[in-house]
């Protein structure tokens, strides 16, 4: 029900913008020229309904609290459907538009629709629904057969089900985009050119017989078998010269040449693994650090150290896709050098080739009189650094700087190169010199401060309780850590167990709730019965918990009933309260075996 509301609300939004731009859209279509702009301009309008009703099944499925647990599979699912339901939708709206138009529209138009549908399918949705099927497949099975060692069967599995993928996707695509041999002679001797110079004699070329401003290469080669195709648009012959041609196969080919497909596999593989291992060992590295650094005070700061575990792993992953990124942009760099440095593709002919294919059509009335939105900072960052694709300004200054430094055709200085080459900056001296001497005065204050420490610790455990309360310089000393991390001197003074020490630091400032702590860890419920109801008012929440809950964690049943049954307990935060039962419970030795 949920579902069929929210298409009903889609479409009758794309019904009250239709109602506000009725007349341009009727002069746009009365007037287009030809057929094909009118299926152009048709076109644009449905798959803006179709995307608006998608998004708004999404949001719905969200509302209804389910999860999509079959992922692309099921988003596919859902999209497949809704194009099948708007087809059946949209085709009223033109019967509407034709007897207001006095135009022919639907007949040519649907059979425009469903070629454009298995173009864009089997391109583009086509690879990821193979992908989803054949990893829902194999993936419960990684687990059983690989045991202990299933990261390294899911390697195996991610490498398997991707090659896989793009074996079916070639042969699925051959059967369902429209297409045929090319025979055309001017083409051939074009294109045969080009794949001796490559040495891949035998590759098929296929024509796209949809009006597609592209050419792409799919499938791979592995030793003896070979499934890589290339994918023609029947634009490219209508819309460029002979030569401007030739620099596209060029183009196209140097993927193959340079095995880009395969490059990007692997590719893809390293990322996965780098984020996997980069992740886990990020957040180890981040809990073992505030561990050490918070000490007792690690349980009240678990929520901004989840926070930064959190967004140093959404940090990671997005440096390492920005990487991929990077790699896969870099290709493009690469393959229009080769194209011209190798190949001998005309430079000027590449040039205009690109700017013809990515220029959009003629737009209709109703879209030209639209404002275009400015790009956001984030969507123009986006755009720039997470896309696949270099902007066409980027790659023709990328071929200038080679050809005229005489640069190899796969130059190209990456973030890795760089970083290092922005470190290398830090090897100046102006810059080296006062990092080093910063450096090394921290050394030196980090180096007397653990030996103090030490000799602090050292002179507390060794001597008598006379000798400690006469050293004046302990009470300075009282609250900080002797090794940069861990518990502060206090701890140590509680270990002696003598009331009179202790009374002596807490009325010198040591922490009186650290102090409870370092009671609760040695189990000494004496003590706690006499300090506990001295400051027990000044205590803050954090720190009764931090208290109780190192009693629970030690099993100091005692003290851990003794402090349950304050006060303080009943107003005690509902976690809090969850965490340190939880904790005594797990901890919790058997009756025989307790102190």
């Amino acid at each position: 029900m949920l579902y069929a509301l929210f298409l009903i609300l889609a479409i009758a939004y794309n019904w009250k913008k239709f109602l506000r731009e009725r007349s341009v859209f009727y002069t746009s279509l009365i007037e287009a020229k030809g057929t094909a702009h009118r299926e152009m301009i048709l076109s644009h309008h449905f798959y803006i309904f179709i995307f608006e009703s998608f998004f708004s099944l999404i949001v719905a499925h969200l509302i209804s609290e389910r999860a999509m647990s079959v992922g692309f599979l099921g988003l596919g699912a859902v999209y497949i459907t809704l194009i099948i339901t708007g087809i059946f939708i949209y085709q009223f709206f033109i019967r509407y538009v034709e007897k207001n138009t006095g135009l022919t529209l639907w007949s040519s138009f649907k059979s425009h629709l469903v070629k454009e549908l298995r173009v864009n399918f089997a391109i583009v949705l086509l690879p990821m629904l193979i992908y989803s099927l054949i990893n829902w497949t194999f993936q419960d099975g990684v687990y059983e057969e690989w045991g202990n060692l299933w990261f390294i069967g899911l390697l195996f599995n991610i490498i398997f089900v991707s090659v896989l993928t793009i074996v079916c996707s070639v042969v699925i695509m051959l059967r369902l985009i429209p297409n045929r041999e090319i025979t055309e002679p001017e083409y051939l001797d074009l294109i045969n050119k080009r794949l001796t110079q490559i040495q891949v004699p035998q590759m098929r070329i296929r024509w796209i017989e949809t009006d597609i401003k592209n050419a792409f290469v799919v499938g791979l080669k592995i030793l003896s078998f070979s499934n890589q195709t290339m994918f023609i648009g029947r634009n490219l012959r209508n819309t460029l010269t002979l030569e401007e041609f030739d620099a596209v196969i060029a183009h196209e080919l140097a993927h193959v040449a340079n095995r880009h497909i395969h490059k990007r596999v692997i590719d893809l593989l390293k990322n996965f693994i780098f984020i996997v291992f980069g992740t886990l060992f990020l957040t180890f590295a981040i809990i073992g650090l505030s561990a050490l650094y918070l000490g007792e005070d690690l349980h009240i700061h678990t929520g901004a150290v989840s926070f930064t575990c959190f967004s140093v792993f959404i940090g990671w992953m997005l440096f390492n896709y920005y990487l991929l990124f990077d790699t896969i942009r870099s290709h493009e760099y690469e393959a229009d050098a080769y194209a011209v440095i190798e190949l001998g593709a005309s430079f000027e002919a590449l040039k205009s080739a690109l700017q013809k294919l990515t220029t959009p059509e003629e737009l209709p009335e109703y879209l030209k009189a639209r404002k275009p939105k400015e790009k956001s900072a984030l969507g123009a960052w986006l755009a720039k650094y997470f896309s696949t694709h270099p902007d066409l300004e980027s790659r023709f200054r990328s071929v200038e700087h080679k050809v005229t430094r005489g640069l190899p055709f796969n130059y190209y200085v990456s973030p890795a190169q760089k970083v290092r080459k922005f470190f290398g900056h830090l090897l100046e001296w102006k810059v080296s010199v006062p990092l080093a001497t910063s450096f090394v005065m921290m050394m030196v204050w980090g180096m007397m401060h653990i030996k103090s420490g030490m000799e602090a610790v050292a002179f507390i455990q060794h001597s008598s309780a006379d000798a400690i309360l006469k050293k004046k310089k302990l009470i300075s000393m009282i609250n900080s850590r002797p090794q940069l991390v861990g518990p502060s001197l206090m701890a140590y003074v509680i270990k002696k167990r003598d009331p009179r020490l202790i009374d002596h630091f807490l009325q010198h400032g040591a922490d009186k709730g650290k102090t409870l702590v370092y009671i609760s860890q040695i189990k000494d419920f004496e003590l706690l019965q006499r300090y506990y109801p001295r400051y027990q008012d000044e205590l803050t929440e954090d720190e009764y918990f931090l208290i109780l809950r190192k009693s629970a964690q030690m099993d100091f049943t005692e003290g851990y009933r003794y402090l349950v049954n304050a006060q303080q307990f009943e107003n005690l935060n509902r976690d809090y309260k969850e965490d340190v039962t939880r904790l005594y419970k797990g901890n919790r030795l058997p009756a025989s075996e307790n102190k």
